[in-house]
């Protein structure tokens, strides 16, 4: 469960980036990202005869109080054999966003507002065809489930035959949770539900690339 906050963080970005040089040689980087406050995320996953949605948000509020929601959507279209023809993937962030969240029992969270998104567009062979601005409506709720649980997460990773390094370190309170959304008027229930959970976390990742970023 706790990775989940970590790893959809890191691929839709909703927190602040802040970059500093490294040691080792003069072209080395070390990203750092620094999060404390409140969360809650889930992800989705819908099929039909000529497509595959896999759709992920991420809301937080952060210790000064900014909210943000975030979301991640990617559209796989399919021919009549179930063989990919090309995708759209959609990302996008909005500072700001109306955001409700049970700090003390982690029992309830929404999310809501019009998001700045980027839409892309690729063929079958994962080419990028083109790319468009514009605006995605989004709206998620949440619902807590079980116990709530406390506790330390570390890990570490040497990706790329160690051109990148990539340490995270996550403690907090933290609970799973159902949750529904809208998504540009496609309606994504808890039949669909991959992932969700909700939290208060203070995190810190590290991203350590020896020859440049």
């Amino acid at each position: 469960m706790f990775r989940r906050a970590t790893l959809t963080a890191v691929a839709i970005a909703s927190v602040v980036f802040l970059a500093a040089g490294g040691t080792a040689r003069a072209s080395a980087q070390v990203i750092r990202d620094r999060f404390h406050g409140q969360f809650a995320e889930a992800g989705w996953e819908t099929t039909t005869a000529t497509s595959i949605t896999d759709v992920g948000t991420l809301a937080s509020k952060g210790q000064d109080g900014t909210t943000h929601l975030s979301i991640f959507d990617l559209q796989t279209y399919l021919d009549a054999n179930g063989n990919d023809t090309g995708s759209l993937f959609i990302t996008g962030e909005l500072a700001g966003a109306s955001m409700t969240f049970d700090r003390v029992g982690l029992g309830t969270a929404s999310a809501s507002g019009t998001l700045p998104v980027t839409r892309c567009s690729f063929d079958a062979a994962g080419n990028l065809t083109g790319c468009t601005n514009g605006t995605l409506d989004v709206s998620v709720s949440w619902a807590g489930q079980g116990d709530i649980a406390r506790g330390n997460f570390y890990e570490d990773h040497a990706l790329d035959s160690g051109n990148l390094v990539y340490i995270d370190r996550l403690s907090g309170t933290f609970r799973l949770a159902n949750a529904t959304a809208t998504v540009g008027g496609q309606s994504f229930d808890p039949s669909g539900l991959q992932f969700a959970d909700m939290g208060v976390s203070n995190q810190l990742t590290v991203t350590v690339c020896p020859h440049g970023c």
